[in-house]
């Protein structure tokens, strides 16, 4: 791997045929000289929850594993092959906390860089507001370490996992 101003991580040898001729630039496509093979890295795509409660404090959850083990974040993840974003989001939800969501309101979307085994996944997190049947009957489950409800002017921005969940945040705070 090697490291490129304008990219996080970029490929060194073709993935196709070894080749050390790999044209990594600052933007897609990618290529190699040797086999001619053309390569995409395109942004994932994951969906987030902002569901509150009967009191108006927002459900997040600790997470359980890198990256940003220990830190807050909505619950959410990435979205599938052949999924929605809203049914990535109810998958997901119920994986993570047994949480059925019963409505989802799409409310914003903001890029983010995922680290992951060395590598810098750019992403597009997809954020909802949302509705659950049985909030009051939540459990940690996959991936998760503890589940909380916040009030929502007083969530430490310094705890929260991502970037990009932070902005979905003071979006719904502000309603911008």
């Amino acid at each position: 791997m090697s490291n490129d101003s304008n990219t996080d991580t970029a490929l060194t040898f073709c993935p196709r045929c070894g080749g050390e001729h790999f044209n990594v630039g600052n933007f897609k496509p990618w290529t190699c000289a040797e086999c001619k093979f053309v390569f995409f890295q395109n942004t994932a795509a994951a969906a987030g929850a902002l569901v509150l409660n009967a009191e108006n404090k927002l459900l997040m959850v600790q997470r359980a594993k890198d990256p940003a083990k220990g830190k807050w974040g909505l619950p959410g993840g990435f979205i599938d092959g052949g999924e929605t974003a809203e049914e990535a989001l109810k998958r997901e939800c119920w994986e993570e906390v047994g949480l059925k969501l019963t409505s989802t309101d799409y409310l914003c979307s903001f890029p983010n860089s995922y680290l992951y085994g060395g590598l810098s996944y750019q992403t597009l997190d997809l954020y909802f507001t949302a509705k659950a049947a049985n909030p009051e009957q939540i459990t940690p489950l996959d991936e998760v370490a503890a589940i909380e409800w916040f009030d929502i002017d007083k969530i430490d921005p310094g705890q929260i996992a991502f970037p990009s969940c932070r902005n979905a945040i003071d979006h719904l705070q502000t309603g911008l």
